[in-house]
């Protein structure tokens, strides 16, 4: 599996989330949402009020949390993807020395067992 890029997956995190609040403040703004959805932004998004200038205070703030969110989670993915690479590493490791031995040790076919082991552990 391949890693993320851990400022790149939050930025994109962090722009959509928070284009997505802007969007929702000017819907609040237009659409008149009501209390309810005013109340729970201006809890969640210092500074928010249904006004342009709330709106673009949603969006920093939601670009802020979500920008964090998202290295936190590729952080956490990337660390998954290294513990299951050197496992499979291992089984391979472990099926080739089997292979190598099952074929009586011979001399110059490491490449070969690995390349066995590989494709039976990765399927190829």
């Amino acid at each position: 599996m391949q890693k993320l890029d851990i400022k790149a997956f939050g930025f994109a995190l962090g722009i959509v989330w928070g284009g997505l609040m802007f969007l929702l403040g000017i819907f609040d703004i237009f659409y008149f949402w009501g209390n309810a959805w005013g109340r729970f932004m201006s809890m969640v998004y210092l500074g928010y009020r249904p006004t342009v200038f709330g709106c673009i205070f949603a969006a920093a703030w939601g670009f802020i949390y979500a920008s964090l969110l998202g290295f936190a989670i590729a952080w956490s993915y990337n660390r998954l993807v290294e513990e299951n690479k050197a496992e499979v590493d291992r089984r391979i490791k472990d099926l080739a020395q089997k292979i190598w031995e099952k074929k009586g040790r011979p001399a110059g076919s490491a490449k070969d067992d690995w390349n066995e082991a590989e494709r039976i552990i990765r399927g190829k």
